[in-house]
């Protein structure tokens, strides 16, 4: 373990589940693993998934925790704002990234308009395949 903690973008767990084994390394050696539930919806409503690959979601999704999106969190608010306004992300990539921001993971992501965020936001980037 390297004491990292990850918040999985979109892409992440789509190239998990594509082989990637940059991601899995990354996974492998974190403390802890979690998505946003704009990941998980996001997910699920990829067009390329399979009955498999939903069942390997499910089995997946059972080690990780899914944040949800408070309506009544200030801060929370103020950070989605801030990355739509000053960093230019469309909505659901904001939602992601105040979550990790928030919780205080590190996003892992292979999208990169994510490289406009700087600390103290968190963002670990891979090769997709």
């Amino acid at each position: 373990m390297n004491g990292e903690r990850y918040l999985l973008d979109t892409n992440a767990v789509i190239q998990l589940f594509g082989g990637n084994r940059a991601v899995e390394q990354v996974l492998n050696m974190s403390d802890s693993v979690a998505m946003s539930v704009v990941t998980e919806f996001e997910f699920l409503s990829y067009p390329a998934l399979t009955d498999a690959d939903r069942r390997q979601y499910q089995a997946f999704r059972a080690y990780l925790h899914v944040y949800d999106v408070p309506s009544d969190d200030e801060i929370f608010t103020q950070m989605i704002v801030s990355a739509r306004q000053r960093h230019g992300l469309k909505l659901p990539d904001a939602i992601i990234a105040a979550t990790a921001r928030k919780n205080n993971l590190t996003l892992l992501t292979a999208d990169d308009h994510f490289k406009k965020l700087k600390s103290p936001w968190k963002v670990r980037f891979y090769k997709p395949i």
